[in-house]
């Protein structure tokens, strides 16, 4: 007998003999198959003995260690069940099968020898013709698989009666779910590769971009709509395989530019191992050693996250950052998941988990992982062509282009736009006397002053080590003066604490100009009236504020 599995599914009822009464929909039927020996791929009558003190027959017309194996049922179905059209879910299945009713084929995933395909790895969503079922009367179910002698897995396979609808239902919500996380890891590559292409020497984005999209095809590969679309079980297997090893390779390279051990002789070494295993599986010539190699492709996944981890801990020299520590963590669990995989029939009665599913978790995972480490490393990069690294104003570059679109909209629109450059005063002095650190710190002082008295939309930028310019869209209404006072003296109340509690007050010289459409045709032009403007007020009193003329403009010379 079968050993049963955990089940949500309700028992069938045990009658005289090996019958069983099925009742009720769902109802698993696992623990009531008998083992019996067959030896042909013919179809078989229902007279058949089924004797389970024999074993199974190993296939003598093959070269390699194949044999075939045959389970029985005998049930009957109550007819207060008929209008649901109950089929059968097995899972666990080694290799190829095929199902009988009552003696006839009604089903087959993979194909047996001469032309063996191997459908290891898929679930079997099978239906059973109402027109082949009995209600109230004795059904025979055969189930003949053909697989290695070494896959002695008929004691976890799984098998529950569940209606039409049911059936249906699970079988598209397993390929919705497979197609969202394929999709999940194509978008990550995606943006990879968008990284690789936009940022010179970004090898660690294309690594990551091969990863998730080797490790999509292979989750994109076992879906159950593709052996019933006809496509080569064996090729599919092969082609899983070789997906996975290559994501393997991809990962590789990856951890090693991520962690700047690429010139590690470790790093082409396991490069070319993975690139030879790859390659062998794919022009392999005997599809019978397909499931060992999927089996060790499982096993050298190991490899990469491990040598990481012990370059990262026990050899490099350089300090590791948060990043590296937070991915570090993330392998540890991508491990630990591919372990369970690994060892999944070891778990039987403890943890309940189909093929390939911790694996695919460690996949997306680690993927999930790696790219928002690899976002929060580019976003750093733009960030550092967008804003100040000191005070994260704009730099600017984007404070131009910035400045540009609120002077279209002023154009659109009844306000105007106050554009001002405030120099900090005697600021090589505070440098001078008390420091770099002490500058730096007047310098975000600063910064923060502004940004606390102006609105969030207003523009911030640093224009030099000492200046600042700040854009501001008024009302045509509002006191433009006024306003620019009160940030003015809102900086000149700004004070550094230093080491010793004394305080150093920070003061500011302004220069403003108001946005005139007719002179200021381009942002370069207003920003460089503001910029003259806080040069006549350093000439004629520190500290004090200077607006711009725009109706009799000084002559300037632009070099």
């Amino acid at each position: 007998m079968i050993v049963s599995s955990m089940s949500f599914a309700s028992a069938p009822i045990a009658l005289e003999g090996d019958a069983i009464l099925i009742d009720q929909l769902p109802s698993d039927v696992t623990g009531y198959w008998q083992e019996c020996q067959h030896a042909s791929t013919t179809p078989m009558q229902d007279s058949l003995s089924c004797d389970r003190s024999a074993q199974p027959q190993t296939d003598v017309n093959s070269t390699n260690a194949y044999r075939l194996q045959s389970l029985q049922l005998r049930f009957i179905l109550d007819e207060s069940i008929k209008s649901l059209y109950p089929g059968i879910i097995i899972e666990e299945i080694q290799g190829a099968d095929e199902l009988y009713l009552n003696g006839e084929l009604i089903n087959s995933t993979g194909s047996f020898p001469p032309r063996y395909e191997n459908a290891s790895y898929y679930s079997r969503f099978y239906f059973l013709p109402p027109e082949k079922l009995l209600f109230n009367k004795p059904n025979t179910l055969r189930l003949l698989t053909y697989s290695s002698e070494n896959d002695n897995q008929h004691q976890y396979l799984t098998m529950t009666f569940r209606s039409f609808e049911d059936i249906l239902a699970r079988s598209f919500k397993k390929d919705l779910m497979l197609s969202f996380v394929a999709a999940l890891l194509f978008m990550i590559c995606i943006l990879q590769l968008y990284y690789f292409l936009r940022i010179p020497g970004s090898y660690d984005a294309l690594g990551l971009a091969g990863f998730s999209f080797l490790s999509a095809m292979f989750i994109f590969l076992n879906h159950h709509f593709v052996i019933k679309m006809g496509f080569d079980t064996n090729s599919l297997l092969r082609w899983k395989c070789v997906a996975f090893i290559f994501a393997q390779l991809a990962l590789n390279f990856y951890l090693f530019h991520t962690y700047e051990l690429k010139k590690h002789i470790l790093n082409r070494s396991i490069f070319a191992f993975y690139l030879i295993f790859g390659i062998s599986v794919l022009i392999w010539p005997s599809i019978y050693h397909l499931p060992e190699f999927y089996h060790w492709s499982k096993l050298t996944a190991f490899i990469p996250p491990l040598v990481i981890i012990g370059l990262t801990l026990f050899v490099k020299r350089s300090v590791v950052s948060k990043p590296q520590i937070f991915l570090l963590v993330s392998l540890s669990i991508y491990l630990i998941f591919l372990s369970l995989d690994v060892t999944r029939y070891s778990w039987i009665g403890l943890l309940e988990y189909r093929e390939n599913t911790t694996l695919i978790i460690a996949l997306v995972g680690l993927s999930v992982t790696a790219a928002l480490v690899s976002t929060e490393k580019y976003w750093e990069y733009f960030k550092g062509a967008t804003y100040d690294h000191l005070t994260g104003t704009l730099l600017k570059t984007s404070f131009i282009r910035r400045l540009s679109e609120e002077m279209q909209r002023c154009r659109r629109s009844d306000f105007c736009l106050l554009v001002a450059v405030i120099d900090v005063d005697q600021f090589k002095v505070i440098n001078q006397n008390y420091g770099h650190d002490v500058g730096d710190k007047a310098l975000v002082i600063l910064s923060a002053t502004l940004t606390r008295a102006l609105r969030q939309f207003d523009l911030i930028c640093r224009l030099k080590d000492d200046e600042f310019c700040v854009a501001a869209t008024l009302p045509n209404g509002e006191n433009n003066q006024a306003f620019l006072l009160r940030l003015h003296e809102e900086i000149n109340a700004a004070a550094i604490t230093l080491e010793n509690n004394e305080k150093l007050s920070l003061k500011a010289t302004t220069g403003a100009v108001i946005y005139d459409a007719k002179r200021h045709e381009a942002p370069e032009m207003l920003l460089l009236d503001a910029e003259h403007s806080v040069t006549e007020a350093k000439m004629k009193q520190r500290g004090s504020i200077h607006w711009f003329d725009t109706e009799n403009p000084p002559l300037q010379f632009i070099f």
